[in-house]
Parts: C-alpha cells; sequence; structure tokens
C-alpha cells in the first residue's frame, strides 16, 4: 500500500491563520507537530507494509515539506513528491498520484489517500478501518472514508453509501 498526502490548498479557509504562504497543513498542535507531520506519522503507523508515502504539493512549499517529513521520518520510508506548478484540485492530484503509483510501483499497488489537514485522533480504529478498506479494495472496490454531515456546507461534495464495511 502506498499512502498519498495531498497538500496543495492555498490555506484561505482558517484566515488569517493560515494562508498561502503559510497553510493549514503546516500548523502545529498541541504535540508539537504539524498537521503534516501527524499524517505521516499516521500513514507509516498502519500496521500494513508501506512501499513509499507520495505526497501531491505546490512546488513552492516542496523544501518546507522534506523538511517535515525528515523531523519525524525515523523508519527513512520512502518519499516521493508531485509538484505542482499550481493547485488543480483534489481529482486532478489524486490522479497525478495514481498514475505515479502505477507507473513506478505496479498495477495492483493500493493507494490510501489523505489529506494532510485532518485530525484523527484514535489510531487504533483508523488503521482498523484501513485494514479493512484494504481488504475491499484488493476485491476491487473502490472505499471511501466520510463522516455523518451535522448540517449542509454546499462547500463540499456528500457521499452516498452504496455498501458499509463490517466491524
Amino acid at each position: 500500500m502506498i499512502p498519498v498526502i495531498i497538500s496543495g490548498g492555498a490555506g484561505s479557509r482558517l484566515w488569517p491563520v493560515s494562508r498561502q504562504a503559510d497553510p493549514k497543513p503546516f500548523l502545529k498542535l498541541s504535540d508539537g507537530k504539524s498537521l503534516l507531520q501527524s499524517t505521516f506519522i499516521r500513514s507509516v503507523n498502519l500496521g500494513q507494509p508501506i512501499s513509499s508515502v507520495i505526497t501531491v504539493t505546490n512546488e513552492k512549499l516542496h523544501f518546507r515539506m522534506q523538511n517535515e517529513y525528515q523531523q519525524v521520518n525515523t523508519d527513512k520510508v520512502t518519499c516521493d513528491f508531485i509538484l505542482e506548478p499550481f493547485g488543480r484540485n483534489t481529482a486532478p492530484a489524486v490522479l497525478a498520484a495514481a498514475e505515479f503509483a502505477r507507473t513506478h510501483y505496479g498495477d495492483e499497488e493500493i493507494i490510501l489517500v489523505l489529506p494532510a489537514d485532518h485530525l484523527i485522533s484514535d489510531q487504533p480504529a483508523f488503521s482498523k478501518a484501513v485494514a479493512a478498506a484494504i481488504a475491499m479494495a484488493q476485491l476491487g472496490y473502490l472505499v471511501t472514508f466520510g463522516i455523518n454531515p451535522e448540517y449542509p456546507e454546499t462547500g463540499y461534495g456528500y457521499i452516498r453509501p452504496g455498501a458499509e464495511l463490517p466491524d
């Protein structure tokens, strides 16, 4: 499995705390780690063999991201970067990462797409959900994680579940 960390946003939703030059993934949490570092750590501690971590980001943030990863990459996991000259939104970023993974790691490689700015506090539950998702993906399914919305939000899409993974 290859985790794909998507981190190319403009940082506008949390302005003035988050800005284009200092986007949300670089915000430090109470443990001293950034959201980006927490996502990286979460991705390599899933109890699954990891081929690499692919990150899709803005080319202007590349060296800063490398520095963030070096601080927490204790196992020296290979880090591949896909650098966008400008943001193209999530779908093209995922497509670019999927094509990169297919080309460099093979057709059968499963990717796990992770936004760099999510906070997931229950690592064991997340690892269990990922293991179940991998089993479904190996059967040919596309698996999407989501949460139940608390209110309508036109800035985001909605997931219509077709089937839920067993506990």
